[in-house]
Parts: structure tokens; sequence; C-alpha cells
């Protein structure tokens, strides 16, 4: 029997080390999370249409949910624009969603596309400070995890969609300087976790709906430059966390 000296052993556990964390570590690259197909096509139609491109700083080798989407770049990080942030879950084989899309102030043009409607996770949305037109779409009432939500700073038209009442988990809601018309749907009286509104120089009309009442989380509203008639509601003594007026 030949004998093994104990430098001879502990090399070739050594060796089988390296191997074994070679393949742990090809195993995991093979396990990546990737992007829900689903909405890694529509991200990409929504770019196209606006002429706007993935950065590579999120986009790695065409995975729209990598690299500065999963690690721990801020969202409102400036020098990143059109950016996401996706949830990617834990465990093998996951599949990451998109949670968060800005395209803000990048003069994109035309009407909010329908492959947005895709986005189903989304709990922040930034478009604000665009040339977007055509209605804010009913199908906004689809994003029901939704937290934060701007669209200010457009030239969107038509009615307020009574959809955007079933936001219920919405923070902040942004919608000033648009041309909105009509008056404000009594739906939106369900947005009870409301903290900011931004709705001067919306367009809106008429007098505010009674079920406003709700509203007890509200800290700030701004409301100035619309159409608003009748008294101002009695209802505004309620608010109570309010702040700004």
């Amino acid at each position: 029997m030949v004998s093994r000296s104990p430098t001879s052993t502990r090399s070739q556990a050594v060796r089988l080390f390296f191997i074994l964390a070679l393949f742990l570590l090809g195993t995991r690259a093979t396990a990546q999370a990737k992007t829900d197909p689903s909405e890694a096509r529509a991200l990409n139609t929504i770019l196209g249409r606006w002429g706007k491109t993935a950065s590579a700083a999120w986009n790695v080798s065409g995975e729209p949910c990598s690299g500065a989407a999963v690690d721990t770049t801020s969202f409102d990080d400036t020098s990143l624009n059109p950016f996401i942030k996706c949830d990617c879950g834990s465990g093998n084989n996951a599949t990451c969603h998109i949670t968060k899309l800005k395209v803000y102030a990048l003069d994109v043009v035309g009407p909010i596309p329908e492959e947005l409607q895709n986005l189903t996770y989304l709990t922040n949305l930034n478009l604000a400070q665009n040339y977007l037109t055509g209605p804010l779409p009913a199908f906004i009432g689809n994003f029901t995890a939704m937290q934060y939500l701007t669209v200010g700073i457009n030239a969107l038209s038509g009615p307020i969609p009574k959809q955007l009442g079933k936001l219920q988990n919405l923070l902040s809601l942004g919608m000033g300087t648009n041309n909105f018309s009509g008056p404000l749907p009594p739906e939106l009286g369900n947005l009870t976790s409301l903290q900011q509104w931004y709705m001067d120089s919306s367009g809106v009309s008429g007098e505010l709906p009674s079920t406003l009442s709700k509203l007890k989380n509200l800290q700030i509203l701004w409301g100035s430059d619309n159409n608003f008639t009748g008294k101002i509601p009695e209802y505004i003594g309620s608010w109570t966390n309010l702040t700004t007026l």
C-alpha cells in the first residue's frame, strides 16, 4: 500500500474545493433570475415607441433586470434615465418583475403606450415632464400595487378615469399641468392611503366630490389654477394631517 503524505492530501482537498466552487458558480450563473418575458417585451416596445433605449448599466447582455436594476443603485439616480428597478424574489430560476419605471423629462411624445398595462407589478411610475398626449388610460387602475404615480407636466387630456380610484396603496399622485377636463370622479375618495396629491393646473373642473372626505392621510394638496366651482368643502377641516394646501 502506498502511503500519502498530509501535504498531498491537503493539496487534493484544495483542488476538490476549487472544482466544487467553480461548479456551483456555473450552476448559479445558469440559474440566474430572468426578467418576465412579457414584461421585457413590453418594456422594449414602450422605449422603442418613444425612441429611447435601455442603458447598459441595467440592461446587461440584453437582460433588463440586471446590473443597476437589481443592485443597491437608487431609483432616483439622475445619471440613469430611463431606468427601471426589479424584484427578483429568491431561489433558483426566480422570475424578475419590473416594479419601477422612470422616463422623466426626456421629451417623449405621443400617447401612453398600451403595452404599459403588461407591467402589472409596478409600484412606482414616473412619466413626468414630457409631451405625452391623449387620455390617462383606464388600465391604470390595474396597477393595484402602485404607491407613487406621476404624469405631471405633460399634455394629457380627457376625463380622469374613475379606475384611478382602485389604487388604494397610492401614497403620492402627480397629475398637475395637463389638459384634463371634467370633474374629479367620486371614486378618487377610495385613495385613502394618499399622502401627497399634486393636481394644480390640471384642467379639471366642477365641485369637489364629497367622497374626498375619506382622504384622512393627506399631508400635501396642490389644487390651484383649476376650474373648481361651489364652496370650499367643510370636510377639509377633518384632514388633520394636512400641512400644505
